[in-house]
């Protein structure tokens, strides 16, 4: 079983705006993109150095797949994306399904990248729930809900 934790955090990147906030996802207690990271130098693989979506891009297009996932049904999330901003330039997703009170993440990547080895990660439903319903009911730093 792994640990879920989301949590609006700002990059330290001096070429973004301070107020920035990002959607930082942990696993087991570790920054996604640490994981992802470390994975794509095992695997050979150039690192893309995707970072996590702006609070803007959370509310403006990931939040109902976030909530399809709370509600144990099947959904693609978008986690990560190109550091451009353009999440069509590169992104790391996880296909979400639900299965007997387990939520299980299959991650994959555009473009095309084999990351299914990349977990895959189970969190317990009743855990995962409350993760993303406080994130999502949690005021988002643009001013409005995610």
């Amino acid at each position: 079983m792994n640990t879920l934790q989301l949590r609006w955090h700002a990059l330290a990147d001096q070429a973004r705006n301070a107020e920035d906030k990002h959607l930082q996802v942990l696993i087991d207690g570790q920054p996604l993109t640490a994981l992802v990271r470390q994975f794509e130098l095992a695997q050979g693989y150039l690192p893309f150095d995707d970072t996590f979506l702006l609070a803007d891009d959370v509310a403006w297009y990931a939040r109902s797949a976030w909530q399809r996932s709370a509600e144990g049904r099947p959904a693609r999330l978008v986690l990560l994306g190109c550091g451009c901003g353009d999440v069509d330039c590169s992104q790391l997703y996880a296909d979400v399904r639900e299965q007997r009170g387990w939520v299980q993440w299959t991650m994959g990547g555009w473009p095309e990248r084999d990351y299914r080895s990349l977990g895959p990660f189970w969190f317990e439903l009743t855990d995962y729930r409350q993760a993303v319903l406080g994130i999502l009911s949690a005021e988002c730093p643009t001013g409005h809900p995610a």
